[in-house]
């Protein structure tokens, strides 16, 4: 299992890599096509918390195929290392099992790393005087970036945000429509070389992995992006536009 200071090392090569973590709510989508209980469960635990509505059954396939497809082709797979695993819900104690059959490599880390990362300092010792950065996720965090490292340019996709937790969204949604255009706004991106970050769900994992083939050092940080924007998501404290600025940027 890779440390945080293992990640580190491997990010500041600078070489492309794609860094792509699993959770319950990736191993319910990964079920989803078993039968008709663990099908409700993923559209009312998953898609209509992270999208806002019910989507066609065919779009939830092809979610999970692309999901799949993330886990095959990442170079790093994080999954739930937690101390206290053994007491955490099923599904939790379950992504393994899932999740390590469908991969490819044998590099695997925690799947809270990013979050160790950010409260140890890691990830401000990666990204310090990155002149470009490439991120694709539901919060504007342009000018934070560009303040607290220094970065001269911020290439960045916002994409709708996660449904429970932000109120009064009306533009296009994430998938399918934000998810088709993805690719040809990566070809315009300039990913090579440069800090990949995404915070996109489960619809996004497989975004790493497209910033990997277009030469970018890629990185799912998840709702390390909330909290850089602001904003609590995860954890105890979480809720509708619930603010935590304790690691704004």
């Amino acid at each position: 299992m890779l440390t945080a200071e293992d990640i580190l090392n491997v990010l500041q090569l600078g070489r492309p890599v794609s860094i792509v973590r699993a959770g319950d709510g990736e191993k319910i989508v990964l079920e989803s096509n078993e039968d008709l209980v663990k099908y409700q469960l993923c559209i009312k635990s998953v898609m209509e918390r992270q999208m806002g509505y019910e989507p066609i059954m065919s779009d939830v396939d092809k979610i999970r195929h692309n999901l799949i497809k993330a886990y095959q082709g990442a170079d790093i797979v994080g999954i739930p290392a937690q101390k206290h695993l053994a007491n955490l819900n099923s599904h939790w104690r379950g992504v393994e099992q899932v999740v390590r059959p469908l991969t490819t490599t044998k590099k695997f880390t925690s799947t809270d790393v990013a979050y160790d990362m950010l409260y140890n300092g890691m990830l401000d010792k990666w990204l310090m005087g990155k002149r470009n950065i490439v991120y694709i996720g539901c919060r504007d965090i342009d000018e934070g970036l560009k303040q607290r490292y220094g970065t001269k340019t911020v290439n960045s996709f916002i994409i709708a945000p996660e449904a429970k937790f932000t109120s009064g969204y009306e533009g296009e949604r994430h998938y399918p429509e934000m998810f088709n255009k993805m690719e040809w706004w990566l070809n315009a991106a300039k990913c090579e070389g440069t800090p990949c970050l995404v915070g996109a769900g489960v619809i996004g994992k497989i975004y790493c992995n497209w910033m990997r083939d277009r030469g970018g050092v890629a990185f799912d940080i998840g709702a390390v992006m909330d909290l850089w924007a602001g904003f609590s998501t995860r954890g105890p404290s979480r809720g509708l536009d619930v603010k935590d600025e304790t690691y704004k940027l």
